[in-house]
């Protein structure tokens, strides 16, 4: 069963530039949680809770150059880590958590060097 998780704010859409509207929602599905489970374990254990906090406040947000998706990003000084959720829109036009793991310190440093993070206050 699909639940909604988040919304897209006006925030995020001008950081990114999206043509979508505001408050669009964000939903997460019993399918997807599996994935995260499955894939990546060990970041679901200790950050599945936290995937509302992630959302509703991200440190950044990215666009995914070749998945087209929505990626926030928070940064959790206490363990120096940067976990993010992907947000990937589907073929019916609604927005779907995809997945969520902590990034590896090479992969935040190319998003930086980049210039990929958009810094949300």
């Amino acid at each position: 069963m699909n639940r909604k998780i988040g919304k897209i704010t006006k925030e995020v859409i001008e950081a990114l530039g999206l043509d979508i509207n505001e408050d669009t929602p964000i939903f997460i599905s019993y399918r997807n949680l599996e994935h995260m489970k499955l894939n990546h374990p060990e970041d679901y254990e200790k950050y599945s809770k936290q995937i509302f906090n992630i959302l509703e406040n991200p440190t950044y947000v990215a666009k995914h150059p070749k998945k087209d998706s929505i990626e926030y990003i928070k940064r959790y000084i206490l363990n120096d880590e940067y976990v993010l959720v992907a947000v990937r829109v589907t073929s019916n036009n609604v927005n779907f958590v995809r997945t969520m793991f902590v990034m590896s310190e090479k992969k935040v440093g190319i998003y930086k060097k980049g210039g990929f993070l958009k810094e949300i206050n």
